[in-house]
């Protein structure tokens, strides 16, 4: 390698260019010309003296190099916001950027929980990114973020993942169905109804297909779809039932849903606070550990009580 250091912003285009694929989309994210955009990643690669990305079709990818200095630029990004909360605590102060990456069942109730959390805190920051479990799992893998909120957890010695919220999935009608007025429904008499089914691999889907496999059932999917709100939108429609997750509906005011009786429902499953255990634990992150695990729960309950 030539004896010459990358800069910090040529770091962080590389950054936006491994998460937009795109260098118009990383020109417009950050504000600057193309042509920059272009130079700075050129200057980069001369540093290392190697091809960090190549062109695929339309969209660029990293290379194993580039994909290496990306690693080590995400290490860089969080030293340096550990140093920021470390110097703000010496002085007294809780502040700094708490960095979070979830499933979309999470956004249903994490803002509240996140409300609490800066009333209590109101120096820290949080970046919230939501997206479904192959994305998040993909933030995990390159150590993104202090902590993610999965359904399924992978089994990984380099993950720690704790439960803190029961996540139980119920069938859900829309409020015409003519099964709302069943006081219960067998498990036989479901499978003769349509299903608007989340993607394969979805936590949601992971928890549906090992329930079918376990009673020996199958469902009628007729439609799948990759968006919880698209699915209740498509129930209220009448085009199917479906199973979700009570948290999708527990923190609105209507949904225009019917939670159905069902033999066998909820089937239990619980969302996991998960860490990637190569990250230093900042003290902030150690913070909103400590508030999810002591206060979380009962954060839920006070505005389920008060609704």
């Amino acid at each position: 390698m030539k004896n010459r250091t990358p800069t910090l912003r040529q770091l962080q285009i590389l950054q936006a260019l491994a998460k937009y694929k795109k260098i118009s989309l990383v020109a417009d994210k950050l504000f600057i010309s193309q042509p920059s955009v272009s130079i700075q990643l050129r200057k980069l690669s001369e540093v290392f003296d190697i091809a960090l990305y190549h062109v695929s079709g339309k969209s660029v990818e990293l290379t194993e190099a580039g994909m290496a200095v990306l690693e080590g630029s995400n290490e860089i990004f969080t030293t340096l916001d550990h140093l920021s909360t470390q110097l703000s605590n010496l002085k007294g102060v809780k502040s700094g950027k708490l960095k979070l990456c979830v499933v979309s069942t999470a956004k249903y109730f994490l803002p509240l929980l996140l409300g609490s959390f800066c009333k209590k805190y109101p120096l820290i920051d949080v970046e919230l990114s939501i997206g479904n479990r192959a994305e998040v799992l993909a933030s995990l893998k390159e150590n993104k973020d202090d902590f993610y909120v999965l359904n399924h957890c992978p089994t990984d010695k380099n993950i720690s993942a704790e439960p803190f919220l029961d996540n139980p999935l119920v069938v859900v009608a829309p409020e015409n169905h003519e099964l709302i007025r069943q006081p219960s429904i067998s498990l036989a008499r479901l499978t003769h109804y349509p299903f608007l089914m989340r993607e394969l691999g979805s936590g949601t889907r992971l928890s549906i297909d090992k329930f079918c496999q376990k009673h020996n059932i199958t469902l009628k999917e007729k439609m799948t779809i990759e968006s919880c709100e698209a699915i209740k939108h498509a129930v209220v429609a009448d085009l199917g039932l479906a199973i979700l997750s009570k948290h999708t509906l527990d923190y609105i005011l209507k949904s225009g849903l019917v939670i159905l009786n069902v033999e066998g429902f909820p089937i239990e499953s619980s969302c996991y606070l998960v860490q990637n255990k190569l990250r230093k634990q900042s003290i902030l992150a150690q913070l909103f550990y400590d508030f999810m695990q002591k206060e979380g729960k009962s954060v839920l309950r006070q505005f389920t009580e008060h609704r």
